[in-house]
């Protein structure tokens, strides 16, 4: 069983250093059809589970959330450059949601686990929202980031469940449908005709 908990939090964490950087390139042509909401609410839940592995001591956690941290950070900042209207907003959104784990580690564990979970589970649900009520307008988001995201909640989920730690689980029994469903819409709207 130990070897199991090794691979799945090697995949894990090498999937999560990837997967938001499709994204981020694709972003840096244009932003067309990203959601805001879920680059802030990626950023949010990646501080606070680098926040909560920090604190019950997993280095896969922390190590699998720092760098899709700072995609997220990156993917906020170029929505920022591409709305000049929105940049002070995005500026104090992002300060604030990377501020707010670190305040809660001192302040309560279980907070900063509700935190992590709830914001991570509703990530995706912005852009998919928007991926299915707006088709046409979809060009600059990444099937690739989706796709990518569906097999890193696949094995965080299956991670979380191994560890007997169904706090790690949790999230991904909802970012795990929502990112398929954002990875086919995105494909289906010729979001990746690259392949980026």
């Amino acid at each position: 069983m130990t070897w199991l908990i090794v691979v799945l939090g090697v995949v894990g964490v090498a999937l999560n250093q990837v997967f938001i950087w499709p994204q981020v390139w694709r972003a840096r042509r244009g932003v067309q059809g990203v959601a805001p909401l879920t680059a802030l609410g990626g950023l949010l839940a990646r501080a606070a589970w680098s926040a909560y592995g920090l604190v019950v001591s997993d280095v896969a956690l922390v190590a699998g959330n720092l760098t899709v941290a700072a995609g997220f950070a990156a993917l906020v900042g170029l929505l920022a450059r591409a709305d000049p209207a929105r940049r002070i907003w995005l500026a104090l959104a992002a300060a604030t949601v990377v501020a707010a784990p670190a305040a809660l580690v001192a302040l309560s564990i279980r907070v900063l686990a509700v935190l992590a979970v709830g914001s991570a589970a509703v990530v995706n649900v912005p852009q998919m929202l928007r991926a299915m009520t707006d088709r046409r307008r979809l060009a600059g988001v990444s099937a690739a980031t989706y796709w990518l995201i569906a097999a890193a909640s696949a094995c965080w989920l299956t991670y979380g469940v191994v560890v007997g730690n169904l706090v790690i689980s949790a999230p991904h029994m909802l970012l795990l449908p929502t990112a398929v469903v954002t990875a086919v819409l995105a494909w289906l709207s010729g979001g990746d005709p690259e392949g980026d």
